[in-house]
């Protein structure tokens, strides 16, 4: 299942990457939903960092966490800042079989969401997250419904990705049309601030 995953989801570049890394190089998984990525992560030697908020995409990803001492799980938004916000949930997440978790989002206006079906979750401020660590990260991965956009952001405002060594960020503008100009606007930005080669 994992290797199957690995050659139609991951990118070969994210692949390749991982393979050089060394045992115990720091990794960050945001958007962990229930730990695919990060156990092909955790697989290799390296230490994962996972945030998930979504409670029962979580719960899944506690059994993979148990499996590996190396993988290290947090039920929060990696976000903008310290608060409680609104997590939410997949239109017909209530009404199908499929594991539709992987939609949830913290912005109401996605496509695919409904506005009356989420959870409180912890959203954290990820820029004082990585600053205070302080640590150098290999690989941030970043899939998190659309608020990828404001996290980079804010990233680069409060300079949180000196540490970061690639970034990998799955963007939405494609499914989720709002997003088109912010996306556009975040690429001109990582241009005209000379962190093309993080992304």
């Amino acid at each position: 299942l994992l290797k199957r995953y690995m050659k139609r989801e991951l990118p070969d570049e994210f692949i390749t990457h991982m393979n050089n890394l060394n045992k115990g190089d720091t990794v960050i998984d945001l958007g962990a939903n229930v730990g695919l990525v990060s156990e092909i992560l955790a697989r290799k030697g390296l230490y994962v960092i996972a945030f998930e908020p979504n409670k029962t995409a979580f719960e899944e990803l506690k059994k993979v966490a148990k499996q590996y001492p190396n993988i290290e799980i947090h039920n929060v938004a990696a976000g903008t800042e310290n608060k409680h916000v609104k997590l939410f949930h997949h239109k017909d997440s209530e009404i199908s079989d499929i594991d539709l978790t992987q939609s949830s989002s913290l912005l109401s206006e996605k496509p695919n969401v409904s506005i009356d079906l989420y959870d409180e979750v912890e959203e954290i401020d990820f820029a004082e997250f990585l600053n205070k660590r302080n640590l150098p990260i290999e690989i941030l991965k970043i899939d998190i419904e659309g608020f990828e956009i404001d996290l980079i952001n804010h990233l680069l405002d409060h300079n949180a990705v000196k540490d970061i060594n690639k970034i990998y960020m799955e963007t939405h503008e494609r499914k989720f049309p709002a997003l088109e100009k912010s996306t556009e606007d975040l690429k001109l930005r990582i241009d005209s601030e000379n962190y093309k080669d993080k992304f």
